[in-house]
């Protein structure tokens, strides 16, 4: 699948920079990145990325440089630079739960591998897990240099998100246990941690002041994620594979790749990255498809869009800035903020400043298909029914159209319900992008913000909603206000759509349809 000769296998079950070199696949070579992180500048080193974006490799790549390991990195930038090579005692921690005991047992356990694996006797007694780790380091930095890398430091809470009443005790025993690296600050060399979300100093890292975040350095934007230049380096001829197993031109499987699994900017003036676990995958399989969703949109993401009688349009557009910066708060979590850190929204440059939008196409269905979820008791029952709003769309079919829409509706169960111009929007704007349609919410023209607008291949759809009100109001309002004027002369069919919903029946109840530019009325 993946070709022959001396092209190497892509690491599609290979996480870990050992194996991974040892079995002589793939590397995207980073190394000159992570060799501008290890400046004497930065000791304590913290990086936010989303989930399966290559963290854990990264953590494994430091392991191996920090252990003097050359040998692996032949054909790398730093195997010809000056990185000295000097071997470190090197603790690394992966912070994913286990299943077995509490989270201080975990840490216990993981503690009893790290003396085994240094070849240091345990204390004995009822140490805790901060003591053991501190107890440790101090007995290592007699010998050599001491090194900790932790990979998935908030994997913890996360695991237990849909069980807050666990969660005081949880981060209290990480703020002990990360409280250790400010108390050897004097026997560490370095400390990397890495995860998904960044939370506040003063409730996990109580005292480590010293800790530099770079997620949001220019510098570091591409220490993760593929770059442009980098799949014309590395990955052209696994896409020229493609182009030739799907009949297609390379440009056109580029152009698909990129629209799939680009778009991902974490810093402003930084460099846009592709998710290389998906871009990956669907190189190896020679297909496009959502493999980002093979590990589930996480529920408590949805559910606080839909609870909050949330919108799309709370999320896509907004300035960037207050989000990005945001830590998060498991008591009482920022949605955007939450998007933004688990990797569902990202930054876009738009009309001279940076707001939030969905990466790609990939993330934008997989968001979309878990909310349907959230709505829907069965959401594969609503498959057909979705692609029947579908066809009666490509047909103009708007009576066919709304009919269906309201026995989608129907089938929500009453407490989400939430029946009103908000809830609608949003359950018509999952649709469309079901459908993989290009979809806009409150865009502005110079008169005023238009409701939802729909783009096809060969039209533009504009629908403004009224509740316990009139279609024709609605359609009223559009022209009057002239929304649909932002889209001529685009070679498009334009339809305009004006929608009422009853509030109480929670369905729409009356719809106009009308072309534009309109046929000449009688009598004008």
């Amino acid at each position: 699948m993946n070709g022959s000769g001396s092209r190497p296998s892509l690491p599609i079950a290979t996480g870990d920079f050992k194996p991974l070199r040892a079995l002589g696949q793939l590397y995207v070579d980073k190394t000159r990145r992570i060799a501008a992180l290890l400046q004497p500048a930065y000791q304590y080193v913290f990086l936010a990325r989303p989930r399966r974006f290559g963290k854990s490799l990264l953590v494994s790549t430091l392991e191996a440089l920090f252990k003097g390991e050359r040998e692996r990195f032949a054909g790398t930038w730093i195997h010809g630079s000056d990185w000295p090579w000097e071997p470190h005692a090197v603790l690394r921690l992966d912070m994913t739960p286990s299943r077995i005991g509490d989270l201080e047992t975990s840490l216990r356990n993981r503690m009893t591998l790290l003396y085994q694996a240094h070849e240091m006797k345990m204390p004995v007694g009822d140490w805790s897990a901060s003591e053991l780790l501190e107890a440790l380091i101090e007995g290592l930095a007699r010998e050599r240099k001491v090194v900790a890398l932790i990979d998935e430091y908030d994997a913890p809470i996360h695991h237990h998100l849909e069980r807050p009443e666990l969660l005081p005790d949880i981060q209290d025993t990480l703020r002990q246990f990360y409280g250790v690296l400010k108390d050897c600050d004097a026997d560490l060399h370095f400390a990397f941690l890495t995860g998904v979300t960044r939370f506040a100093r003063t409730s996990i890292f109580s005292g480590l002041n010293n800790l530099i975040d770079v997620s949001f350095e220019p510098a570091f934007s591409d220490l993760l994620g593929f770059t442009e230049a980098e799949l014309d380096r590395y990955l052209t001829p696994y896409m020229e594979t493609m182009a030739q197993t799907q009949r297609r031109s390379l440009r056109a499987v580029r152009r698909t790749l990129q629209e799939g699994y680009d778009g991902y900017l974490f810093a402003e003036n930084g460099v846009r990255v592709y998710n290389p676990y998906s871009i990956l995958h669907s190189l190896h399989r020679q297909r496009q498809d959502n493999y980002w969703a093979d590990s589930a949109t996480p529920v408590f993401l949805t559910r606080l869009l839909v609870t909050r009688s949330g919108d799309l349009r709370d999320l896509v557009g907004q300035k960037a800035k207050q989000a990005t910066r945001a830590f998060f708060h498991w008591e009482e979590p920022d949605l955007l903020a939450a998007m933004y850190q688990t990797g569902y929204l990202t930054l876009k440059a738009q009309d001279g400043e940076y707001v939030l939008a969905f990466p790609n196409r990939e993330v934008e269905q997989t968001f979309t298909e878990t909310l349907l979820g959230e709505f829907l008791p069965y959401p594969g029952a609503a498959n057909a029914a979705v692609a029947a709003l579908g066809a009666a769309l490509q047909r103009d079919d708007y009576d066919a159209f709304f009919q269906q829409f309201n026995a989608l509706l129907r089938r929500v169960p009453h407490p989400l319900q939430i029946g009103n111009h908000d809830y609608c929007q949003l359950f018509l704007q999952v649709a469309f992008i079901l459908l993989g349609y290009e979809v806009g919410a409150e865009r502005s023209n110079y008169r005023g913000r238009m409701d939802t607008v729909v783009e096809t291949a060969e039209k533009i759809i504009v629908l403004e909603y009224k509740v316990n009100g009139t279609a024709a109001a609605a359609l009223e309002q559009l022209e009057a206000q002239g929304y649909h004027h932002k889209f001529l002369g685009r070679g498009k069919r334009i339809v305009g759509v004006g929608v009422n919903f009853d509030r109480e029946a929670r369905q729409a109840t009356e719809w106009l349809s009308r072309p534009y530019p309109a046929p000449a009325r009688d009598g004008t």
